[in-house]
């Protein structure tokens, strides 16, 4: 079997590379890139239905917004005045293209013998899953209470407390993977989801979980290859249309926050169906010139390449050092240690200041770049891989014995897959959902006497 797999790859990598050469004018570091991430897309697709492989989503996510949003960028003419490539193609692709090959690297080397999820582990979810339908359904309402005392907690406690209303996915997860295939709770959920969101008018929670949950699905139904091309076809036409109203409908939606559930709802509603009835416009060259835009992480980090060192010192691992002591010392004992989301690090690395609301972030690489120059952060990006991989590769091996722990990837690894954020905002985050993990199965235990 895991001969035809490879077989298929390497003739389906064949097949893109003869395109690419005939049909496009790439240069060679471009070529490489989209060959690149053609090759971590067809591992993804042919990883749907054996776990829910993490690091390739990584990849895919990092190469999707480092390497393909940049190639768009240069090749299509659309360069915004300020969200444009501020270094020259070969600069920008010599750095970015083997860092990200050796990321990619850095999270697939097996640790502690545990290389990916065995089809005996994926065979015994159903069972493990059904057998703790009970804690399930305590996940699911301690995830729901989180959610609703999380927005009148005080604010030190706040994160701790969205940690704890993801609970309701994993729940929904094991319920439905369980014998039953309880699906009525999971529309709930995502029902639910879906409303936050609207809310909010922020979608990246939604996308996320749908791509976690279209794993999940894949483990429990056999989905062929064409079918799984479908979806990965209509995802993507549905994330255009996403892309085409989120400014529009954010702008509404912000300036009225006394529109009620029903009335957001039918909103989006109306703006999307109005946009599927005229696919066309998706393709206008103003849309276009959005789209790539919001792609194009590549615009940032050339950016950082383009004011590091003549602007700004190379930081010599300051920021690096800074993202672990902040994420493992808690604040009573580091009280001026640098806090997460990005804003620091676009102004210093940058020169831009953000205003209030905006949200933008330097990216791990760009980060790598800024405190160690070209090689040196092409080499930081296989050991911040590896990091990450020994996380990953220690749920695995603790699968084992508990495959149900499988479904905590998602709790676990939620912000540390985008490809925008910096090491401070990753590692945060990863730090404080292994916590809080570690505090609900000590509290599943101890307090309410089931195993999860």
């Amino acid at each position: 079997m895991q001969n035809y797999k490879l077989g298929y790859q390497i003739g389906i990598l064949i097949c893109i590379a003869t395109l690419l050469l005939v049909f496009t004018s790439l240069s060679f570091w471009a070529l490489i890139g989209a060959l690149f991430f053609s090759y971590v897309f067809v591992n993804l697709l042919f990883g749907f239905g054996e776990g829910i492989p993490v690091n390739l989503v990584i990849v895919f996510i990092a190469s999707l917004q480092w390497i393909i949003g940049p190639i768009l960028s240069y090749y299509t003419g659309i360069n915004h005045p300020f969200y444009k490539m501020h270094v020259p193609e070969d600069v920008y692709f010599s750095y970015i293209i083997p860092g990200t090959i050796l990321y990619h690297i850095g999270l697939s080397l097996p640790v502690l013998k545990a290389h990916k999820i065995s089809i005996t582990q994926i065979g015994r979810l159903e069972e493990a899953t059904t057998d703790k339908a009970q804690s399930a359904y305590y996940l699911l309402g301690v995830g729901f209470a989180a959610g609703i005392i999380a927005p009148l907690a005080p604010p030190a406690l706040y994160f701790f407390l969205y940690l704890v209303s993801q609970l309701k996915y994993i729940g929904a997860f094991y319920l439905y993977l369980g014998k039953t295939g309880n699906k009525l709770v999971l529309y709930a959920v995502f029902a639910s989801l879906f409303l936050e969101v609207l809310a909010s008018a922020i979608f990246h929670d939604l996308l996320l979980w749908v791509m976690f949950f279209v794993f999940i699905y894949c483990i429990k139904n056999y989905v062929s290859m064409p079918k799984k091309l479908a979806y990965v076809i209509v995802g993507f036409f549905l994330l255009l249309v996403l892309q085409s109203i989120k400014y529009q409908y954010r702008n509404i939606a912000w300036a009225n926050a006394s529109l009620s559930s029903f009335a957001r709802t039918e909103l989006f509603t109306g703006m999307m169906l109005t946009t599927l009835q005229s696919p066309g416009e998706l393709f206008e060259a103003k849309k276009n010139e959005l789209t790539i835009t919001r792609l194009n992480q590549g615009w940032i980090i050339a950016r950082v390449m383009n004011y590091v060192p003549y602007q700004q010192p190379f930081a010599d691992g300051e920021t690096i050092q800074n993202a672990f002591k902040a994420s493992l010392l808690p604040r009573f004992i580091a009280e001026s240690k640098a806090t997460a989301g990005g804003r620091e690090n676009m102004l210093r690395f940058t020169g831009i200041e953000m205003q209030a609301g905006t949200s933008m972030n330097i990216s791990i690489i760009g980060e790598a770049y800024a405190n160690y120059g070209r090689t040196g952060g092409i080499i930081f990006m296989l050991f911040a891989g590896l990091l990450f991989s020994i996380i990953l590769r220690l749920v695995l091996f603790k699968s084992q014995e508990n495959p149900t722990l499988l479904l905590w990837i998602p709790f676990l690894f939620l912000q540390v897959i985008k490809a925008e954020t910096d090491l401070i905002t990753t590692l945060n985050y990863l730090v404080k959902a292994s916590i809080a993990m570690f505090i609900v199965f000590w509290a599943f235990r101890k307090i309410l006497k089931v195993e999860i």
